[in-house]
């Protein structure tokens, strides 16, 4: 296959890989700990950072934390997983805050360069007495906390009047009749080009907006 794509020079060169159980294992192990060590320098070369967590319990009835971030590198915004971790007792507001902060003394960072928080709704994240962003605040008084705009959009849509609703339910329809084969998914993009459409990606970027509306969690996630 690589003779007949790329030619024979390239078929020469995938003969000298080596492609053995111990070889593809220490590979598989390497990497991740390769892109940990890229994201975190350029955590730490950005200077600021800003934190997006959620809690969610797995299909194992197992709690697990998401962590992720976001950063201004090379004068672009970068957004990287950081870290998943079990939350194994309770999932208070201090159980959160010590799986962070273990994970930030590890890594060498501070709560300093932390400047923006974005959580759920939940009263273990944004509760006034003993959540997360609370102790947060006791840390780093001066970090922006905001509410996910796609919490906020799902919340909202649960009360809308009977005429956006209908307008709402054809769009999901519509997208998941896009996104349920991959050969839609071509024809749909082909449709766009042949209408000259700047908005072909449209549906494939606001879906995400929609949580928990029919099977397009599904299709994001």
């Amino acid at each position: 296959m690589v003779n007949l794509v790329l030619g024979g020079d390239s078929e020469k060169k995938n003969h000298q890989i080596s492609l053995s159980d111990n070889i593809v294992s220490r590979r598989t192990e390497e990497m991740p700990i390769d892109i940990k060590e890229q994201v975190m320098r350029e955590i730490k070369d950005a200077g600021l950072f800003a934190l997006q967590l959620d809690e969610s319990t797995d299909v194992s009835s197992d709690s697990q934390l998401l962590v992720f971030t976001r950063y201004v590198y090379e004068r672009k915004f970068k957004g990287e997983f950081l870290f998943c971790q079990p939350l194994e007792t309770t999932t208070k507001g201090e159980d959160i805050m010590k799986e962070v902060t273990y994970y930030f003394s590890e890594l060498g960072l501070s709560w300093k360069n932390v400047w923006a928080v974005y959580t759920d709704e939940a009263p273990v994240m944004l509760g006034s007495k003993s959540s997360f962003v609370s102790r947060v605040k006791e840390i780093a008084p001066e970090v922006t906390v905001t509410h996910c705009m796609i919490y906020r959009q799902a919340l909202a849509s649960k009360t809308l009047p009977r005429e956006l609703q209908a307008s709402l339910d054809n769009a999901i329809k519509i997208v998941n009749y896009v996104k349920s084969m991959p050969v839609n998914t071509r024809l749909f993009k082909q449709l766009c080009k042949d209408l000259d459409s700047e908005n072909q990606l449209l549906l494939f970027y606001t879906k995400v907006r929609w949580l928990s509306k029919g099977n397009v969690l599904n299709r994001v996630f």
